[in-house]
């Protein structure tokens, strides 16, 4: 039996790596990206890497994620995992921010510009806050723990990855939402449609006039409802 969430995410990578596992819009900025579950593995990677190597994360520190729904809130999440971190609702010693800067880590802050393929920011950032776009790139897509989690490890809130991945309903779909998949509302869809082997179709700012059409064009088995 898995007991990890880490586990988990690579046993889905194993099963069917090729097929796509995350599909992004936003119909403000038009932005669509399709990434399978190998190539959001790498991005994990590369993350992970990004937060041992270069902002020393350990194992059982916290990371906050202050994104809007996004598919790096999705690697973030991941890549904390993997590094034996907990995310958290609340501060953390790592903080990752959009271009609003709205969080601050106690220890750490990275900031993405959730501009296309992660490109960095066009101007300076705030002093103290890096630039996980220009950073990203240099580090490799394979990750190898230090001190990988156990099962009774917290993962999320205080709750473990037993129990996230005990609790999540598991999805076998194609589902359609908005929810923030690094969030509280979200993160048990993530481990379901993991599980499952499922996939996803995340739409930031929707256009309701285009959704039918979205449901056809991805072959969405289910909308989500919202919370």
């Amino acid at each position: 039996m898995v007991g990890t969430l880490p586990e988990l995410f690579s046993k889905a990578v194993r099963r069917d790596g090729a097929s796509p596992f995350l599909t992004y819009y936003d119909d403000l900025s038009g932005e669509r990206i399709e990434l399978s579950a190998l190539t959001t593995a790498n991005w994990v990677a590369k993350t992970a890497n990004l937060l041992v190597d270069e902002y020393d994360l350990e194992s059982g520190e916290t990371v906050a994620i202050g994104l809007p729904p996004h598919w790096l809130g999705v690697v973030w999440v991941l890549s904390a995992w993997s590094a034996g971190a907990s995310v958290t609702t609340g501060p953390g010693d790592l903080a990752i921010t959009g271009p609003d800067f709205a969080i601050r880590g106690q220890r750490e802050t990275i900031a993405s510009a959730l501009l296309p393929l992660g490109g960095r920011f066009r101007e300076p950032l705030p002093d103290g806050v890096h630039d996980y776009g220009a950073e990203v790139y240099n580090h490799p897509d394979v990750f190898v723990p230090l001190d990988p989690p156990a099962a009774d490890s917290p993962a999320y809130d205080g709750r473990s990855h037993a129990d996230l991945i005990s609790t999540a309903t598991p999805i076998a779909e194609r589902i359609l939402t908005t929810r923030d998949l690094a969030g509280p509302d979200g993160v048990g869809t993530l481990v379901g449609v993991i599980s499952g082997g499922g996939s996803i179709v995340l739409c930031r700012n929707l256009d309701t006039a285009k959704l039918d059409r979205r449901i056809a064009d991805e072959k969405v088995d289910r909308v989500l409802e919202e919370n």
